[in-house]
């Protein structure tokens, strides 16, 4: 091997070049760091509503955004947990949701609800909707303002919820929140992996960050030599 070739190598042994590469690793470790911890308060700073389609939480109440109103959604599984769910149910079986009107013109409209399997998209599911359907109320009108639609959802899954508002004039509104069945966990998964990920990458940051600082010199003190003891004349008694 020429001394040509060898000149990069001994230019790294340099302290600038160990710095150049220490800067070149840390900046890497950082930029993996930024980037996951990004996308993962990305996806934990979504609302429910652009999670799931036109269902999330608002005003501390679960509602449904349906064209330009809301409903009120209220979800729960009578036979399996009392607990209401405003999104995913928890489990299989048999569910029940309550939509209330808060506009007043909803009730004046026909409210339609189907629910069909979530199979990635509009355009496949009107390929063969009748397939794909799991559950279907026709649109009627609902004139108390509340509208009661029960399932029993054999096996877990991924499901869309599909509500449709029909005016007497041809306005036509449709609201689309996708919702899983038992699998609550699995649809939140990808934020915890990310989140562990910049755990781990904050983690090695530090573990770099202290190898590289010096420590800090020690103060040593030197021990003084004690004073000798003063010589003070005994107290002589009283006569």
């Amino acid at each position: 091997m020429r001394d040509d070739d060898l000149a990069p190598l001994c230019r790294l042994t340099e302290p600038a070049g160990w710095r150049m590469l220490r800067a070149f690793h840390l900046a890497t470790v950082k930029a993996v760091l930024s980037m996951g911890l990004l996308v993962a308060a990305v996806l934990f700073a979504v609302g429910p509503a652009s999670a799931h389609g036109r269902l999330g939480a608002a005003e501390a109440r679960c509602r449904l955004f349906i064209g330009p109103d809301m409903m009120n959604f209220t979800g729960y599984m009578p036979d399996a947990d009392k607990n209401e769910f405003c999104e995913d149910i928890p489990a299989t079986g048999r569910m029940i949701m309550a939509l209330d009107d808060i506009q007043e013109e909803l009730r004046d409209m026909k409210i339609g609800i189907r629910i069909v399997k979530d199979v990635g998209g509009e355009a496949k599911e009107n390929e063969n909707l009748d397939a794909v359907t799991v559950a279907y109320s026709e649109p009627r009108y609902y004139r108390s303002g509340t509208i009661n639609f029960q399932h029993i959802f054999p096996e877990a899954g991924y499901f869309v919820g599909i509500v449709t508002a029909i005016g007497d004039h041809g306005e036509q509104w449709v609201s689309r929140f996708p919702f899983s069945v038992g699998e609550s966990f699995m649809r939140a998964l990808p934020a915890y992996l990310l989140l562990a990920i910049g755990v781990i990458a904050a983690f090695f940051i530090y573990l770099y960050h202290r190898k590289l600082t010096p420590p800090a010199p020690i103060k040593t003190i030197t021990p003084r030599d004690p004073e000798p003891p003063h010589d003070h004349p005994e107290p002589t008694p009283a006569e």
